[in-house]
C-alpha cells in the first residue's frame, strides 16, 4: 500500500504544486462559487446559467442560503458562457471559460444593483492551473492542443505521461507502469492479464485522434479513486457539437528517418515502412440535442524479419556479424527432407519481413435528454496482429545457456516456427449525468471491456523440434511450443454511481461501484509435443518413414515434453477464474472559511473470488523445503480494504497568490490476473504438463519410446487420466499470506 504523509512543508509544496486538478475515472468537469452583493454578503436565490457554446447545452443552478452554487456533470472543454441573474441586480456574464477534465472551477461573482454602473461589476474566477481552491493532490492535465503538438513516435497514450514531473516515462510516482490505473471515459483500459506492457492492444487501445483530454493523478485524495499504487491516468473521448468538423490524416515513416552512422562508422539500413491512415467526423444529429463522433484508423508496419543469413562458401560463419552458423545447404536439405518425407512446410529461413496490422474504430453519441439529464455512449475497438520469432524459453525443461539459444547467431530457425500475437480490445461505456433540484447531482455509469489476445501460426500442427549441433541449437521447426491454443481473455463489467449533495458549506459525495471480471487462459506449453535432438542425423534416424519401427526407436531425443487436457476426449481446457470487487465510499468537502477548504472521506473495497479452484490431493500431500506445504486451491483471502483520505487547501493571503495544500491517504492496487489463472492451469486438475529427459526418462514415455511421430498425440495416454492422479510440472500456487498491493 502507498502512504502519502504530510511530513515536511517544503517537500509538500514542491511535490503538490505541479499541475491542474483532475481525477481518474471522472469523465466530466464542475463549477462552483459564491454570488455576492456589493457588501460581500451571499445572495440566496440568484440563478447561475452556464452554456456550453458548441452544443448549446445549458446547466442551471440557483444559489443556496449562503449564495453558493455548485454545478456538476459538465462537459469538458468549452468555451462556456456563464450568466448570473437576480431580481434588482444587473445581469452579469462571463464568456470564454474552458474546463479541464475533472476540474471544479471556482467562479465568484459580485453583482451590482440595477442602479449601479456596469463598470463596478466584479467577476472573479480562478483559472490558474496551479493556484486553485479545489486542488489538494498532484495532477497533470493534458489538453487536446498539447496532444496535437507534442511529438510521439508510437502514437500511444503512454507517451503523454512523461509530462508529469513525478513520472519516468510511463512509470508514475515511483511505481511500475503496470501499477497504474488507466481509464477512458471511466472504463478500464488496463492490461489486466498482466503479460506485456501496461496497456492492452499492444500498447495502443484507442486512436489518439479520438482523445479529447488526458489527466495523470499521483496523489488524488479523493475517495472516488482506487485501483493504483503508481498513477491514476484518465482520458475522455471527443464528442460532436452543433458544427460539423472532421479531418483526414496520415503518418508515414521509413528507413530514411533512421540514422546510419555511429561515430565515423556507417552501416546499411534495411527497408522498413510504417503507414497510418485515419479520419474523424463529428457533428449534430439533432441540433442542440443529439451529437455524434466517429473515428477510424488503420496502420501497417513492415520491418525486416530475419536479419541474419545462412553461411555459404563465399560468406562463412563469423565473417560478418549477421552470418549465422547453419549453411544454406544444410538448411535447404533439412527443409526438403521435412517436405518430402513428413509433408511439413518449414517456410523460409531468411529474407522475409514481419508485417503488423492494426485497425481502430471509435464511435460516440451524446444526448441532451433535458436540461437536467444528459446521456452519452461510446464504443471502441482495436484489432491487431504482430509476428514474432519463436520463444527462447524451454521451461520447465532446461533452457539453453545465454547467448546460445534458438534465436542467437549459432542458430537459424525457420519462419513457420514463429507465431503471431494477436492483440484485440473492445470497450463499451454508457453514462447518465443528472441534476435534482438545485443541490443534488448524480452520475450513473456502466462499462464493459474485453481484452482478447490469442496466438496463431503459419505452421500446420506439427511437433516443435530443436535440432542441436555440438550441444547448442542449430535450427528449429514445427508449431511454436507455447502457441497452440494460447489465449489471454479478460472480460470486465463495471457499474458505478456517484451522488453529490451540496449542503451549505458542505459538498457530500456518496458512491458505490461493482466490478466483476472473468479471466480465461489457454496456455498449453508443448501442446503439439516437443522434441530435442542432438543432431539432424539423429532426427532423420528417428523419423524416416522408410526405416523400421525398431530402427526409429533406437535413436532417442535428449528431451521430450507434452501438455494434454484432462477434459473428455482431451478437449482443450481453459483455466479460468472470477473476481469481484464491491466498493462503497463517502466524502465531505467543507469550506471552513473562504480561504480554507478541507476534505475527508473513507473508501471500503471488498475483494472476492467467488468460484474456488480445485485442490490437487497429491500435491497437498507433499512437503517442500523448510516444511512448506502447497495447496493449489489457495486464493487470496476475501477481505475489506479500508482507504481513508484527508486533504486540505489553504489560500494563505486570500488573493490566490500563495497556496498551501496537501493530504494523506491509503491507496490499494491490483494484481496481474495471470498470477491467479496460472495457478488454475498448473494445478494438474485441468491439464497436465509432462517432461522426460535423458535415456531413462525418454524410455519411460507412455507405451515406451517408439521414435519421432508427426502426430502430437502420439505419446499422449490412451485414455484421459483422472484429475489429481498425476503430479504436474511445474506447479503454481499463491502464498497463504498473499496481500494485495
Amino acid at each position: 500500500m502507498k502512504h502519502s504523509r504530510l511530513r515536511l512543508l517544503l517537500l509538500l509544496v514542491l511535490t503538490l504544486l505541479s499541475a491542474p486538478e483532475a481525477w481518474s475515472q471522472v469523465t466530466t468537469s464542475a463549477m462552483n462559487g459564491v454570488i455576492t452583493d456589493k457588501s460581500g454578503a451571499g445572495l440566496p436565490g440568484a440563478t447561475v446559467i452556464a452554456v456550453h457554446t458548441p452544443t448549446n447545452t445549458q446547466y442551471v443552478s440557483p444559489t443556496n442560503s449562503e449564495g453558493r452554487f455548485n454545478i456538476s456533470g459538465m462537459r469538458v472543454g468549452g468555451p462556456y458562457s456563464v450568466r448570473v441573474t437576480f431580481i434588482g441586480y444587473k445581469e452579469t456574464a462571463r464568456d470564454g471559460i474552458f474546463l479541464t477534465l475533472g476540474q471544479n472551477l471556482r467562479l465568484d461573482i459580485n453583482l451590482s444593483e440595477a442602479t449601479t454602473e456596469l463598470a463596478n461589476i466584479v467577476v472573479r474566477g480562478q483559472r490558474d492551473n496551479i493556484i486553485n481552491s479545489d486542488r489538494t493532490g498532484s495532477v497533470t492535465s493534458v489538453q487536446r492542443e498539447q496532444i496535437e503538438r507534442l511529438p510521439t513516435i508510437s502514437r500511444s497514450l503512454n507517451d503523454f505521461t512523461r509530462l508529469t514531473p513525478q513520472a519516468n516515462g510511463a512509470n508514475v510516482g515511483g511505481g511500475n507502469n503496470r501499477q497504474n490505473n488507466f481509464t477512458v471515459d471511466g472504463s478500464d483500459f488496463n492490461n489486466n492479464f498482466g503479460i506485456g506492457g501496461n496497456l492492452p492492444a499492444n500498447g495502443s487501445p484507442i486512436s489518439l485522434d479520438a482523445i479529447d483530454q488526458l489527466t495523470v493523478s499521483v496523489t488524488p485524495y479523493d475517495v472516488r479513486q482506487s485501483g493504483f499504487v503508481g498513477g491514476a491516468i484518465n482520458a475522455v473521448t471527443r464528442s460532436g457539437t452543433n458544427n460539423f468538423s472532421g479531418s483526414l490524416y496520415t503518418y508515414f515513416r521509413d528507413q530514411s528517418f533512421i540514422g546510419n552512422k555511429v561515430g565515423n562508422e556507417k552501416f546499411d539500413l534495411q527497408n522498413s515502412q510504417f503507414n497510418q491512415y485515419g479520419f474523424r467526423l463529428g457533428g449534430p444529429i439533432i441540433k442542440d440535442k443529439v451529437f455524434f463522433f466517429i473515428n477510424a484508423e488503420i496502420e501497417k508496419n513492415t520491418v525486416p524479419g530475419q536479419t541474419r543469413v545462412a553461411a555459404t562458401d563465399a560468406n562463412k560463419y563469423g565473417s560478418a556479424t549477421n552470418i549465422a552458423r547453419p549453411t544454406t545447404t544444410e538448411l535447404d536439405n533439412i527443409s526438403n527432407y521435412l517436405s518430402n518425407s513428413l509433408d511439413y512446410a518449414t517456410g523460409p529461413y531468411q529474407g522475409y519481413d514481419f508485417v503488423s496490422d492494426r485497425t481502430k474504430i471509435t464511435g460516440r453519441i451524446d444526448w441532451n435528454i433535458s436540461q437536467r439529464h444528459r446521456f452519452n455512449v461510446r464504443y471502441s475497438q482495436t484489432e491487431g496482429k504482430t509476428p514474432n520469432f519463436p520463444s527462447t524459453s524451454s521451461s520447465p525443461l532446461t533452457n539453453f545457456p545465454f547467448g546460445t539459444g534458438r534465436t542467437d547467431i549459432n542458430a537459424l530457425p525457420y519462419k513457420n516456427a514463429g507465431y503471431y500475437q494477436e492483440a484485440n480490445f473492445y470497450s463499451l461505456a454508457a453514462e447518465l449525468n443528472s441534476t435534482f433540484g438545485s443541490t443534488m447531482a448524480n452520475t450513473l455509469r456502466a462499462t464493459y471491456t474485453k481484452q482478447n489476445d490469442p496466438r496463431s501460426s503459419d505452421s500446420r500442427i506439427f511437433p516443435f523440434v530443436d535440432i542441436l549441433k555440438d550441444g547448442t541449437p542449430f535450427t528449429s521447426f514445427g508449431y511454436e511450443p507455447f502457441t497452440l491454443g494460447n489465449l489471454r481473455d479478460v472480460e470486465i463489467y463495471s457499474f458505478r454511481d456517484d451522488f453529490s449533495w451540496t449542503l451549505g458549506k458542505h459538498n457530500v459525495t456518496l458512491g458505490a461501484q461493482v466490478d466483476q471480471s472473468v479471466t480465461k487462459n489457454g496456455f498449453q506449453r508443448f501442446a503439439a509435443s516437443y522434441y530435442r535432438f542432438n543432431s539432424f542425423e539423429d532426427f532423420v534416424a528417428a523419423s524416416d518413414p522408410s526405416r523400421t519401427p525398431a530402427q526409429r526407436a533406437a535413436v532417442l531425443p535428449t528431451d521430450f515434453a507434452i501438455t494434454y487436457s484432462l477434459e473428455p476426449g482431451f478437449a482443450q481446457a481453459f483455466p479460468s477464474f472470477k473476481f469481484g470487487q464491491y466498493s462503497f465510499y463517502a466524502q465531505d468537502e467543507f469550506a471552513l472559511t473562504s480561504r480554507i477548504r478541507l476534505s475527508g472521506g473513507l473508501r471500503a473495497d471488498y475483494i472476492t473470488f467467488p468460484d474456488p479452484l480445485k485442490e490437487h490431493p497429491l500435491v497437498s500431500a507433499l512437503t517442500f523445503a523448510n516444511g512448506e506445504k502447497i495447496n493449489t486451491a489457495n486464493l487470496p483471502e476475501g477481505k475489506v480494504m479500508w482507504s481513508p483520505r484527508i486533504g486540505f487547501n489553504w489560500d494563505v493571503e486570500g488573493n490566490s497568490t500563495i497556496q498551501l495544500r496537501g493530504g494523506s491517504g491509503i491507496f490499494t492496487g491490483k494484481v496481474p490476473y495471470v498470477w491467479i489463472v496460472s495457478q488454475a492451469g498448473d494445478a494438474g486438475m485441468l491439464q497436465v504438463t509432462r517432461t522426460y529427459s535423458g535415456t531413462a526418462g525418454i524410455n519411460g514415455l507412455p507405451g515406451g519410446y517408439r521414435g519421432f511421430s508427426p502426430d502430437p498425440a502420439f505419446y499422449r495416454p490412451e485414455t484421459v487420466p483422472a484429475a489429481g492422479t498425476v503430479i504436474p510440472n511445474p506447479i503454481s500456487a499463491v502464498s497463504t499470506d498473499f496481500k494485495f498491493p
